[in-house]
């Protein structure tokens, strides 16, 4: 089931393998009380903060080399691989993820840098249409600042683009799961898969589930030259060599009422190792308003409610490995959220993640000291970790 195509149910996608808990397991979670007070951690975790982009490194020679990337907040990021070819995936530079100004889920933090601030890209990966993934005004400023980007969407969003932005239908590529579609720039080519996430869509009350939602990978190649010797050195043979490969998880949920959705674990096995996972692990804007208010999910009713279409930390750490990413990033957290509280909240849950991952791993017991640094975790081979939003990092390409 996780190799499906896409599967509808009249107008609407659905995800191929179940993933709903039932009415009964939701309501026992409602009756055991889905709410408690906010109250201080055990654990004290420094929350991320928005720093000035520091675009020049894409320039160094570090850079070119590997893989280059730029948390822009929430599920943003622009990346660049094989030295020059760059991407962004899911901006959102907007005070509100809302259809409105007034309303909505608010910015916690502040964007790293302005849209036309960014250096020019080849394209624009967008995962799904939800307002905190797909921002029309963010994407009009990014197509002022790269009008020749090509856009990469999933089944059912090209439409609003071509509308919105007024592109030309040639510069909006749509795909189903599995599909793929490569391009030349140069001497590289640059492959892009659409693979599936556990999630929704749905951008008013009328079109639920009409769009597709997806994930991201995207991988390089250069072909060099090899001189075929049977004849003599007179013909050249093509060669492609893997430069970069990358995955970006849009927004997801881990887990079904049977276990762990096996979609992510089809990816790795097709597509991995990735040099660079960009993996959600929180629920983003939804209910920030419990933060605001001071209170937090249970751990009971964020599973029961929210894991179905909501990566836990826990659950990041686990996608992470079925992936078969070898450097992980943690997003889609901190962005937006109602309190301090709430933007401490998935990095302790985090660390914990990580900390039992690690005895499982050793088989050693926990000592009950957090000794993971998540800000330099994710430079280990199979780490996983957070930067601030805006920072910049390097990894060299395997």
């Amino acid at each position: 089931m996780s190799d499906s195509k896409t599967q509808r149910n009249g107008s609407s996608f659905v995800n191929p393998w179940s993933s709903g808990f039932s009415l009964r397991q939701s309501a026992e979670a409602i009756l055991k009380g889905p709410l408690t007070r906010s109250t201080p951690f055990k654990v004290d975790v420094e929350p991320v903060k928005t720093v000035e982009c520091d675009l020049e490194v894409y320039e160094s020679e570090e850079a070119k080399e590997g893989v280059c990337a730029t948390w822009l907040g929430h599920a943003g990021f622009l990346v660049q691989i094989s030295g020059h070819v760059r991407i962004i995936f899911d901006p959102i530079f907007s005070e509100r993820a809302s259809p409105s100004t007034w309303i909505g889920p608010r910015r916690w933090l502040a964007p790293p840098c302005e849209p036309y601030e960014l250096p020019e890209v080849h394209f624009i990966a967008i995962s799904h249409n939800h307002y905190d993934h797909l921002d029309i005004q963010t994407l009009k400023d990014i197509h002022k600042r790269s009008p020749s980007a090509h856009f990469l969407v999933p089944l059912g969003v090209k439409a609003l683009l071509v509308d919105e932005l007024r592109l030309p239908d040639d510069q909006v590529t749509e795909k189903q799961w599995w599909e793929s579609i490569s391009f030349d720039i140069d001497n590289t080519q640059v492959n892009f898969i659409c693979t599936p996430a556990q999630h929704n869509s749905g951008r008013g009350l009328l079109d639920q589930n009409h769009a597709l939602w997806c994930s991201w990978v995207a991988r390089c190649s250069t072909s060099t030259p090899n001189v075929d010797k049977e004849h003599s050195g007179l013909s050249l043979l093509s060669l492609r060599r893997m430069t970069a490969n990358i995955y970006h998880a849009g927004d997801t949920g881990y887990t079904t009422p049977s276990g762990p959705c096996p979609a992510f674990s089809a990816i790795g096995k097709r597509y991995g190792p990735f040099d660079l996972a960009m993996v959600p692990i929180w629920r983003g804007a939804s209910l920030s308003i419990l933060g605001q208010m001071g209170y937090r999910l249970t751990a009971e009713a964020t599973h029961t409610f929210l894991s179905t279409l909501h990566a836990s930390p826990r659950d990041a750490v686990s996608l992470a490995r079925d992936v078969r990413a070898q450097h992980t990033l943690g997003m889609h957290f901190g962005t937006f959220c109602g309190s301090e509280d709430e933007s401490k909240e998935p990095l302790v849950e985090l660390l914990d993640a990580l900390e039992a991952d690690h005895s499982r791993i050793t088989g050693s017991e926990s000592n009950g000291r957090k000794s993971t640094n998540l800000r330099e975790s994710w430079k280990e081979m199979g780490g996983f970790g957070i930067i601030d939003v805006g920072q910049t990092i390097t990894i060299k390409s395997k």
